[in-house]
């Protein structure tokens, strides 16, 4: 089984100080309160969206999904489970992570497989604005990955400090095509 946690902190220009970055950086994982009797397919997916202000770190959803077979990346580039940029495929006793630095989906490449008691990390930063608000909103996100069994899950399945793989793509803040 895979357990993944996806990390979107949403903040403005107002916090891109050397502080608020650090902050940010501090936000690695979070507990899930989700009841594990209730797990019946492949994958536990956690979708946290938090909001960055002066004032400090808010929550502002948690989403807690268990998806099957229509989670796994099958090479179309129609959108997924997990985002633009980071896609799902079962592998040989595990699962292969994979990731893209593009929108175009032209340059998908594996960043790590996972097999039973391993865990992984990918970290990228992103930026957007909407055609009827010329304000940025600069994203930091962070995906989770845990392979594990079932009963293995805990809220605090994704507190690894330091876990097997990581892969960070916090080069720049390009413009992304919006």
């Amino acid at each position: 089984m895979l357990f993944v946690q996806e990390i979107d902190l949403v903040y403005t220009k107002a916090v891109r100080l050397g502080n608020f970055a650090n902050a940010r950086r501090d936000v690695k994982f979070l507990p899930v309160d989700f009841n594990k009797s209730d797990i019946t397919d492949e994958i536990l997916f956690n979708r946290v969206y938090l909001f960055q202000s002066p004032d400090g770190i808010s929550e502002k959803r948690n989403k807690v999904s268990i998806l099957g077979e229509k989670a796994f990346f099958d090479g179309k580039f129609a959108p997924d489970f997990f985002g633009e940029r980071v896609f799902v495929k079962r592998a040989n006793s595990g699962y292969e992570i994979l990731y893209t630095d593009k929108r175009q989906r032209g340059y998908i490449k594996s960043k790590f497989t996972l097999t039973e008691g391993k865990s992984g990390r990918i970290i990228y930063n992103d930026r957007s604005s909407g055609w009827d608000c010329p304000v940025w909103n600069y994203y930091f996100v962070t995906f989770n990955f845990v392979c594990a069994d079932k009963d293995s899950f805990k809220p605090k399945i994704f507190f690894r400090k330091n876990p097997d793989f990581t892969f960070g793509d916090m080069k720049e803040l390009r413009y992304s095509g919006f």
